[in-house]
């Protein structure tokens, strides 16, 4: 997550028309002629955490056995760009609730 954070401002932020277009015609190539509409991707994954935190420890508890908080990150597919990630929640919050609270899920445009 510090890795993140510390690049926010170099290489993370939103997509023009032209990375756009460009994504929408790698994913018709790569994936299938039915997704050429498609421009982004969108995954979860848990960061581990060194211990069981003091406060609410059990939450953070995900379903690989770690104790971690979870991020969902939407990228670019064909040249793998960030351009909106959410961070923070416990590692036993579901990859759709934590996307709930990403700008993607609010502001589709």
């Amino acid at each position: 997550m510090i890795a993140i954070l510390s690049l926010h401002d170099q290489v993370i932020g939103p997509a023009n028309q032209e990375e756009k277009d460009a994504a929408k015609a790698w994913v018709e190539h790569q994936v299938c002629a039915e997704w050429r509409n498609g421009c982004l991707a969108v995954d979860g994954t848990n960061f581990r955490l060194f211990q069981k935190p003091s406060h609410y420890g059990e939450t953070f508890f995900d379903r690989k056995s770690n104790y971690s908080l979870n991020s969902q990150i939407t990228i670019l597919p064909h040249n793998l760009k960030i351009v909106d990630y959410g961070l923070g929640y416990t590692g036993s919050t579901h990859d759709s609730s934590a996307f709930q609270d990403t700008l993607m899920s609010h502001d589709h445009e």
